[in-house]
């Protein structure tokens, strides 16, 4: 009888630190993910960073209508080209 309960003394302690450890693991791993998450903020506020965050909005901005721009003159060229067909044939 007094084997058995050496076992189970032995199990429930290898259980206990498994799962403390696992613990600390996981509290580690919550800690960093929120002190990145700080740190994204804090560099969200650097001017330097929003001057070149502003201008890529800019860039991208300008890119899409030269994009709508060209969209619309191969729509025109298309019409007259079909329009053209349509009177030849």
């Amino acid at each position: 009888m007094g084997s058995d309960l050496g076992v189970v003394i032995a199990l429930v302690s290898v259980v206990t630190g498994a799962a403390i450890l696992a613990g600390a693991f996981f509290g580690a791993y919550l800690l960093g993910k929120s002190r990145a998450q700080q740190e994204a903020v804090r560099s969200g506020r650097d001017p330097e960073l929003m001057h070149r965050l502003a201008r890529v909005e800019q860039i991208v901005e300008s890119t899409a209508l030269e994009i709508e721009r060209i969209s619309e003159g191969q729509r025109f060229t298309t019409k007259l080209l079909s329009d053209k067909r349509a009177t030849d044939g």
